[in-house]
């Protein structure tokens, strides 16, 4: 158990220190990652439908 607290204390550890994102986007850079996420939603989206209409629900 030991080994076990001792990875468990690490992680958490790292995790409290990458918490806070330390870069600074811009607003060009928001708006591209925003209409990256939605064109990436649309093709999960138009995936599902065909998958959907395939298989006859």
């Amino acid at each position: 158990m030991g080994i076990f607290n001792g990875a468990v204390t690490k992680i958490r550890e790292i995790n409290r220190t990458y918490a806070v994102p330390r870069i600074r986007l811009t607003t060009g850079t928001k708006v591209i990652l925003i209409a990256l996420r939605i064109y990436l939603l649309t093709l999960v989206g138009l995936l599902l439908y065909s998958l959907v209409t395939r298989l006859g629900y």
